[in-house]
């Protein structure tokens, strides 16, 4: 495991793609509609799928909040011109309604084996699977799961239900189910919060690393903010290009 700890204040990049590289949908599963948007490379090829999950604030229908718009955050860090020079990628930006979180009903730890999954992971799931089953130039070997705050439950909810779809995962301020670590033991993820949140305890992401290392998971990374508040998490991890060229770098085995 790799732990280390990182200033409160980080400097964000800035550059991004068009709105014009971003395509509006929305997937239909089981009566339920997912929103969502699509960024495509420019350039042919076959190329990884980054799964972008929103915190409560972006939550809603109207398939637009949840892009995190001017800024580098979430989604536009993933599609921003210096990351996209490193690694193209498709990255997807889903949107869950603000009366249905990503995993549970509440923004602390939940028991996995006792709640249903929600309507829209379940639908997020069948998205991707429907993605890498029509478009050949998805790597179904690169498949990652990325979010914040409520989106970083999700994050966890995502990888213990198909723990064989997702090559890696950073899984920022959000809190899970210790006891299911052993399913994701071979999962690279980066967990990144802030050690002063007052909004997701610190201790959820502690707690989740602990039990990930003792099931024999050697592919953790592990960033505290020091001093930090609940959005210094995201801004830590979004802040250069470190976090998006580790997670380029992992593969499944599909």
């Amino acid at each position: 495991m790799l732990r280390n700890v990182l200033p409160m204040k980080a400097t964000v990049l800035k550059s991004g793609p068009s709105k014009a590289d971003w395509h509006a949908d929305a997937f239909i599963h089981k009566g339920f509609n997912l929103p969502y948007q699509l960024y495509s490379p420019p350039q042919k090829g076959v190329w990884p799928l980054i799964v972008h999950l929103h915190g409560s604030g972006e939550a809603g229908v109207d398939n637009q909040t949840q892009m995190y718009s001017n800024t580098n955050t979430g989604p536009q860090y993933f599609a921003n011109h210096e990351n996209q020079t490193i690694q193209q990628a498709f990255v997807l930006a889903p949107q869950t309604p603000e009366s249905m979180r990503w995993a549970s009903d509440s923004i602390g730890p939940y028991d996995f084996e006792s709640t249903p999954s929600t309507p829209s992971m379940s639908a997020l799931l069948c998205l991707i699977d429907h993605m890498i089953a029509s478009n050949p130039n998805i790597d179904a070997n690169r498949i990652y799961l990325c979010g914040l705050s409520r989106g970083g439950q999700g994050v966890w909810n995502g990888l213990f239900q198909r723990p064989d779809l997702f090559a890696a995962a950073i899984a920022i301020c959000g809190s899970a189910d210790p006891k299911q670590a052993q399913r994701i033991k071979e999962t690279p993820v980066w967990v990144f919060h802030g050690e002063a949140d007052d909004i997701t305890d610190v201790g959820y992401s502690r707690q989740m690393v602990i039990a990930l290392q003792k099931s024999g998971n050697g592919f953790i990374r592990h960033t505290e903010v020091i001093g930090g508040d609940h959005g210094s998490a995201w801004l830590a991890a979004y802040s250069t290009s470190e976090a998006y060229t580790w997670l380029c770098q992992q593969k499944g085995s599909h």
